[in-house]
Parts: C-alpha cells; sequence; structure tokens
C-alpha cells in the first residue's frame, strides 16, 4: 500500500511541475506591460491577471493610487476597424439614453446627467491612431457611472491598434475621483504618449 501512495505522489508531482513549466515557458502576448509603450508605465505592478497567452492578455495593474487594465488580443488587420469602432460604440452606448425598466409617473426613460458622459477625443502620431474617453467609474472599477455618489473613480479608455504585432489594444488608466480632478492634466498626458512599438 505506501509503495503505491509513492506512485501515485510521484504522479501527481510530474503532472504539476508539467503544468508549471509550462505557465512559466508559454510566450505571453503583453507581460509587465511590454505591448506598448506609455510614460510611466514602468512602477505598475500586477493585481489581478486574467488572461496570459500568446493571443491574448487581460489584467489589472496598479502603481499606489492609479490603476491600468489592460486587454490585448492579436487581430486579424483587415478587422481592425471594425473591432476599434465596436469598442467605441460599446462605450457611447452605456451612456445613450435607455428606456426605464419600469416607465411610470417619475420617468419614462433613464438618462445620464450631460456632465457624466465621457468626453471622446483622437490623437493620431507617426505609428499610433489613437481613441481615447475620459469619464468616471464605479465602485467595481467599470465605466457607466452617472452621479457622484457613483463616481469613485475618474480615468481615460483608450484604443488603438499596432500594425507590427496585428494587436488590438484597449487601455484604462484610472484613479480615485478627486486624485483624478487633481491631477487630471498629467493623466491624460500620460495616456496621450501611448505609443505602439516600432
Amino acid at each position: 500500500m505506501p509503495r503505491k501512495f509513492a506512485v501515485v505522489i510521484l504522479f501527481l508531482s510530474v503532472i504539476a511541475a508539467g503544468i508549471v513549466w509550462q505557465k512559466n515557458t508559454q510566450p505571453s502576448l503583453c507581460k509587465n506591460l511590454d505591448c506598448f509603450l506609455m510614460k510611466d508605465s514602468d512602477g505598475f505592478t500586477v493585481k489581478e491577471l486574467y488572461t496570459d497567452t500568446k493571443d491574448a492578455y487581460r489584467a489589472l495593474y496598479k502603481n499606489a493610487n492609479r490603476y491600468i487594465r489592460i486587454e490585448a488580443r492579436v487581430i486579424n488587420p483587415s478587422q481592425k476597424d471594425a473591432e476599434l469602432q465596436a469598442a467605441v460604440n460599446r462605450m457611447r452606448a452605456l451612456f445613450e439614453k435607455a428606456p426605464a425598466p419600469y416607465p411610470g409617473e417619475i420617468s419614462d426613460a433613464i438618462v445620464c446627467d450631460p456632465a457624466f458622459i465621457p468626453m471622446e477625443k483622437e490623437l493620431k502620431n507617426a505609428n499610433t491612431s489613437l481613441t481615447y474617453f475620459t469619464g468616471y467609474l464605479n465602485n467595481r472599477m467599470t465605466f457607466g457611472s452617472c452621479s457622484l455618489d457613483q463616481a469613485v473613480y475618474k480615468g481615460i479608455a483608450a484604443y488603438t491598434y499596432c500594425p507590427a504585432n496585428n494587436l488590438y489594444i484597449n487601455i484604462e488608466l484610472f484613479t480615485p475621483t478627486e486624485e483624478f480632478e487633481a491631477n487630471s492634466p498629467a493623466v491624460e498626458n500620460q495616456i496621450r504618449t501611448l505609443r505602439c512599438p516600432d
């Protein structure tokens, strides 16, 4: 009986070692935020890793009170315009007037206060075209806040495509609302330095 137990333990150890080896040798699409260039991004460390494969990367990084959430995916170059437009449309749709689930005397529609609708901007330089929105995030760190009591964070969601490696990138840079308001030019300037590697 002890010999069978030892064989089972050895077998399980070999499997565990193989999983660890595969995870450590599998190529990462954007480990340590190396799939793009952006000023002051080197001080961020991984807080949560959602996906890390050779074709997709999703993670949340943190540096003090500032966060970067990234989604990077390899896409077919012919799909880049559709992917970028779909991302922009999803952000816009979060704040469009919508019918109330239970229309009544108070309101027949859900409307976001214009002060909370994200501002859309575009930036083009030598190798990067960037569309970005500045807006509020809720306590779950997602865009869509339409009132001050929901606006726990404020940040920028940026979308771009890097042709050198066929990479669609969505980066969100955000911080607690009060801190963003006190440093908004610096946060926006940081996202405006986003570049595709050559």
